[in-house]
C-alpha cells in the first residue's frame, strides 16, 4: 500500500483520518455511489466553516474539488451540505421575494415535474455533460464532474439569488440575467478547475469551448421539445 500523506497538514495518514487535522480520506474513486452516501451523510456533518469552503473555491476551486476527487472528508464542507444550503436561500426566496427563481417560474399548478422545474433540476446534469466532454482528455468520469458542478452550482447559485434579491430592494426596473450569469460564472470556473495550464487565454479558449459545447447540448434539448411540444416559461 502507497504511503498517503493528508493534503492539508502533509501529516502521514495511517487510518481513515489524519490524526493532525482529522481530515477523512476514502482511498475509493469517486462515484455514484459515494456521491449519494456522501450527500446523504455528510448534509448535517460538523465540518469546517462553510464561510471558509465558499471563500476557497472561489479564489482556488481545484484545491478543493481535487481534495474531495482524491477521497479526503471532513475538512471542508461536502458537496451534499452546501447543495442543502443552496435549497434552503432558494426555498426562503421562493417564500419571501418571488415565486420565480433564476427568472423561471417554478410554482406551477400542474406538477413538479413541469418543464419550469425540469430546467432548475437538469441545470447541474446538463452542466456536468458540457465539461464531460470539453475536458474528455482528462479522463474524468462523469460523477467527479458531477461533484465539480455541485459545488460550483451550490456556491455560484446562492450568490446570484441573494445578489438579484439586493438589486431588486436597490430599483425593481434594473434588468438582470441571472440565469445566464450563473452559466457562464459556473463555467469559467470549471475552466480554472479543469484548464492544465495556468494561463488566460488558455483559461478563456476553454471556457469558449465549453460555452459552444452548452449551445450544442441546449439545443439538441430546444429540438427535442420542440416535437414533443414541450416548453418552458421564463418571465
Amino acid at each position: 500500500m502507497n504511503e498517503i500523506s493528508c493534503s492539508n497538514c502533509q501529516t502521514k495518514i495511517l487510518s481513515a483520518y489524519c490524526p493532525q487535522c482529522g481530515q477523512k480520506y476514502i482511498q475509493k474513486r469517486v462515484s455514484f455511489y459515494t456521491i449519494f452516501t456522501d450527500f446523504g451523510g455528510q448534509i448535517f456533518s460538523l465540518e469546517k466553516s462553510v464561510f471558509a469552503t465558499v471563500f476557497n473555491l472561489i479564489i482556488s476551486p481545484k484545491k478543493i474539488i481535487e481534495n474531495y476527487w482524491n477521497g479526503y472528508r471532513n475538512y471542508d464542507q461536502s458537496p451534499g451540505r452546501l447543495l442543502f444550503y443552496f435549497l434552503t436561500i432558494a426555498g426562503l426566496h421562493l417564500l419571501f421575494v418571488d415565486e420565480n427563481i433564476f427568472q423561471i417560474n417554478v410554482k406551477t399548478p400542474s406538477s413538479l415535474l413541469s418543464p419550469q422545474m425540469a430546467i432548475i433540476i437538469l441545470v447541474i446534469p446538463i452542466l456536468s455533460l458540457t465539461t464531460f466532454i470539453s475536458f474528455r482528455n482528462q479522463k474524468r468520469n462523469y460523477g467527479e464532474h458531477f461533484i465539480a458542478h455541485t459545488y460550483l452550482f451550490s456556491v455560484f447559485g446562492s450568490i446570484v439569488i441573494i445578489l438579484d434579491d439586493l438589486l431588486t430592494l436597490i430599483s425593481n426596473e434594473l434588468e438582470t440575467y441571472p440565469l445566464i450569469i450563473l452559466l457562464l460564472a459556473i463555467l469559467f470556473w470549471t475552466s480554472l478547475l479543469f484548464s492544465k495550464k495556468r494561463s488566460w487565454h488558455i483559461y478563456l479558449l476553454n471556457f469558449f469551448i465549453e460555452v459552444v459545447v452548452l449551445l450544442a447540448i441546449l439545443s439538441c434539448f430546444v429540438v427535442l421539445g420542440y416535437f414533443t411540444g414541450g416548453g418552458i416559461v421564463i418571465k
